[in-house]
C-alpha cells in the first residue's frame, strides 16, 4: 500500500511539477504531502461507508426482529425481574436517551443526542484527516503545505455524500431505512463542513502563496473560489426561518446555486485531473434521482403525457375549502401507484403554480385499497399560507378540477407490527399523518392480521378564534364539527363493526392557547362571529362520530405527559407511539417517555418507540 502511494505520488509530482520545482526525491516532503493527499480522502470514505453499514445492519436486524415477533401476544403482568429482557432494557434505555433528550441550536431548531453526537463525529473525523500528520521531517507542525490541498481533496469527497443526502431517491435512504427528509439535516450538516473545509484549503494556498501551485490569474483557481463563495452563501440562504418563509423562493435559490457551484467546483478540479473525487460521482447521483423521479412521473401520469389518451381527465384533482386555512385535495390513480400509510407524495399544479415543474410534499392521508379493482383514492389536505396554497385557495372552485401530476411515494413512516399499544398524537394538519396509520391498524384488525390490542387516537385542534369568545362552550361543538367533518367518514367506517380483539380510544382536543395557536392573519372578531351563526349546516355532519362510545370531546391542551405514562404504566407489550405536530408537541411528547426505565422493562413493563414525523406547512 505504501509502495502503490509513494509511486502514485511521484508520478503527480512528474505531472505537475513546473521548471524549477523541486524534484520529489530532494524533498521528501512533498512525496509524504502527495501520498496522504490521496490516501486520506479514501480513508475518510471508508470510514464514513462502515457506519452507514453498521446504521443499516441494525435497521435490517430490527426488520427481522419486527417480522419474527409480528404475530406474538402480550399478556403477562409485571413480575420479578428477568434478565432474559436486558437486551431489551438496554436497548429501551439507549433510545430514551440518545434519541429523546435534546440540544436546543438556535430558537427554532434542536438535535437530539444521536444526532449531535454524529454531528461532532463527522466534523471531528473530517478535521481530523485534515490535520492530522502535518508536521514536516524537520519538525515544523501544522504546515500550510501538508493540510492545504489535503483540505481541498478531503471537501471534494464529501460532494457526492452531500448531494445523496439531498435527494429524495438515495441508497442511503433505502438502506438505513431513515426518509429522505430527515436526511435532509445531515446534507445541510456535510455542506456547511465542506464550506470550512474549502475555506481551511483557500487560506493554506494564500499562505504558502499561490505562485508556487497556480496563480490567481489561473481560470480553475478562479473557478475554486467561485465554487467556494457560492456555496458559502447558499448554506447562509439555507437557515430554517428562511425556508420555512420563503419556500418557493428557496427552491430557486437554491436550484441556481447548486448549479453554479457543480460547474465551477468540476472546472476548479479539472485543473489538476480531480473530477473524479467530488462532481463526476455527484452528478450521476443527481442523474439517477432525476432518472427515478421522470420515470415514475411518467408511469403514474401517463394518461397526461399521452396525447391520444381518453381518461387524462380521470387524473385531475378535485379542491375544497374546508376552512380559510385548510384545503382538501382528491384525485385518483390507477393501482400500480401503491403506498404504506403515512407515506407522502409531491404534487404539481402546473396551471396554479408560479413555475412549471413546481411541486410540494403532501401527506397522503388514504390507504391503499388492495381489494379494490378500481383506482386507488388519495385524499390531502394542505394548510394555507403564503404562495401555492394560497394560490390554489383563491382559484379553488367545487365544480372543477385541476390537472395535478404526482410524484412519490417518499418518506419513512412506522411500520407498526408487533406493538400491543399503539398511540397517534397530530395536532392540526398532522392528522393528516396519524390518520391513516389508524385506518389501517383498524382495517389489520378486521381481518386478523394485527396483534395490535390498544390504539388511542389523539387530535389536537387549535382554533384562534375561541381567544375572542365569551361564550366557549356554546361553539366549542361547532368548533370541531367543522374539523371532524374532514374525517369522519373514514372513521366511522372503520369504527364499524369493529373486532372486540382491540380497544379503540378517540380523543379530540380544543384548544386556545395563544402560545400554541397560529396567528392566523384574517383572524378577527367578526370571523368568530360569522362561523357562530353560520355553522349550523354543519351540525349534522361530525355529530354522529361525536355521539359514538369510542369518542371523547375536551377543551384545553391534552396532557401528554399524563396520558402516555398511563398507558406505559397499563401495558406490558411494546408500545409506538407517533406523533405529527408542532415542535412544542413533539417536545412535550419526548418529555414523556426520556427518562430511561430498565427495571420497570426488566420486570415485564413495555419497550416504547418513538416516531416524530416532520411537521411541514403542507
Amino acid at each position: 500500500m505504501a509502495t502503490h502511494f509513494a509511486n502514485r505520488a511521484v508520478d503527480f509530482v512528474s505531472s505537475i511539477a513546473a521548471p524549477g520545482v523541486v524534484d520529489a526525491a530532494v524533498d521528501p516532503n512533498k512525496a509524504i504531502r502527495i501520498a496522504r493527499f490521496f490516501s486520506y480522502p479514501k480513508q475518510v470514505l471508508y470510514l464514513l461507508a462502515s457506519f452507514i453499514a453498521l446504521v443499516s445492519i441494525c435497521h435490517f436486524l430490527t426488520l427481522a426482529y419486527t417480522y419474527i415477533t409480528r404475530n406474538r401476544v402480550y399478556t403477562r403482568k409485571r413480575t420479578t425481574v428477568s434478565l432474559s429482557r436486558l437486551p431489551i432494557a438496554v436497548v429501551d434505555s439507549l433510545k430514551a436517551l440518545t434519541l429523546r433528550w435534546t440540544v436546543p441550536i438556535g430558537p427554532s431548531f434542536t438535535l437530539n443526542l444521536f444526532e449531535l453526537f454524529v454531528t461532532l463525529a463527522y466534523m471531528a473525523v473530517l478535521f481530523s484527516w485534515t490535520f492530522v500528520n502535518t508536521t514536516t521531517t524537520t519538525g515544523v507542525k501544522v504546515e500550510p503545505h501538508y493540510y492545504a490541498n489535503r483540505a481541498g481533496t478531503i471537501a471534494a469527497s464529501q460532494i457526492p455524500i452531500m448531494t445523496a443526502l439531498g435527494m429524495r431517491n438515495n441508497l442511503v435512504s433505502w438502506l438505513t431505512g431513515i426518509s429522505f427528509d430527515k436526511l435532509n439535516y445531515l446534507h445541510r450538516m456535510s455542506a456547511r463542513v465542506i464550506v470550512v473545509l474549502a475555506w481551511i484549503h483557500a487560506g493554506g494556498r494564500v499562505t504558502v502563496g499561490l505562485d508556487e501551485d497556480g496563480p490567481i490569474s489561473e481560470r480553475w483557481v478562479q473557478c475554486g473560489v467561485v465554487a467556494a463563495s457560492t456555496l458559502t452563501l447558499l448554506c447562509m440562504l439555507s437557515i430554517r426561518p428562511v425556508r420555512e418563509r420563503h419556500y418557493e423562493a428557496f427552491n430557486i435559490i437554491h436550484s441556481v446555486f447548486a448549479f453554479m457551484f457543480i460547474v465551477a467546483i468540476y472546472l476548479h478540479l479539472a485543473g489538476r485531473n480531480l473530477v473524479y473525487y467530488g462532481p463526476w460521482p455527484a452528478m450521476v447521483v443527481w442523474g439517477l434521482d432525476r432518472f427515478m423521479r421522470f420515470f415514475q412521473l411518467g408511469l403514474y401520469n401517463f394518461a397526461y403525457l399521452n396525447p391520444w389518451s381518453k381518461s387524462s381527465k380521470d387524473l385531475d384533482a378535485s379542491v375544497e375549502v374546508l376552512s380559510p386555512h385548510f384545503l382538501k385535495v382528491t384525485l385518483h390513480r390507477s393501482k400500480i401507484f401503491h403506498w404504506r400509510p403515512g407515506q407522502s407524495a409531491f404534487l404539481s399544479f402546473p396551471a396554479v403554480s408560479s413555475l412549471p415543474f413546481e411541486s410540494h410534499p403532501v401527506t397522503m392521508s388514504t390507504i391503499c385499497d388492495d381489494s379494490s379493482s378500481s383506482a386507488n383514492k388519495l385524499v390531502f389536505f394542505l394548510r394555507v399560507r403564503d404562495g401555492f396554497t394560497a394560490k390554489l385557495k383563491d382559484v379553488a372552485s367545487p365544480a372543477a378540477t385541476y390537472k395535478v401530476f404526482i410524484n412519490g411515494p417518499y418518506s419513512s413512516p412506522p411500520i407498526l407490527l408487533g406493538y400491543q399499544t399503539v398511540v397517534l398524537i397530530g395536532g392540526g394538519s398532522g392528522v393528516a399523518f396519524t390518520l391513516p396509520l389508524f385506518l389501517d391498524l383498524v382495517r389489520r384488525a378486521k381481518h386478523n392480521k394485527s396483534t395490535c390490542q390498544r390504539v388511542v387516537f389523539i387530535w389536537a385542534i387549535r382554533d384562534a378564534g375561541l381567544l375572542y369568545s365569551t361564550h366557549l362552550q356554546s361553539i366549542l361543538s361547532n368548533i370541531i364539527l367543522e374539523h371532524i367533518k374532514w374525517i369522519e367518514d373514514a372513521l366511522l367506517e372503520a369504527l364499524d363493526q369493529l373486532p372486540k380483539s382491540i380497544s379503540v380510544t378517540l380523543k379530540f382536543f380544543v384548544t386556545a392557547d395563544p402560545e400554541d395557536s397560529p396567528k392566523w392573519s384574517d383572524d378577527s372578531k367578526e370571523d368568530v362571529i360569522a362561523d357562530k351563526d353560520g355553522s349550523s349546516h354543519s351540525s349534522e355532519s361530525g355529530l354522529r362520530l361525536l355521539e359514538s362510545s369510542f369518542v371523547s370531546l375536551e377543551q384545553g391542551r391534552p396532557d401528554l405527559v399524563l396520558s402516555i405514562r398511563d398507558e406505559i404504566a397499563n401495558g406490558t407489550g411494546p408500545i409506538s407511539i407517533n406523533v405529527c405536530g408542532t415542535r412544542t408537541l413533539a417536545s412535550t411528547v419526548r418529555r414523556a417517555i426520556r427518562v430511561p426505565r430498565p427495571l420497570d422493562v426488566l420486570r415485564g413493563g413495555p419497550s416504547v418507540t418513538l416516531h416524530v414525523e416532520a411537521f411541514g406547512g403542507y
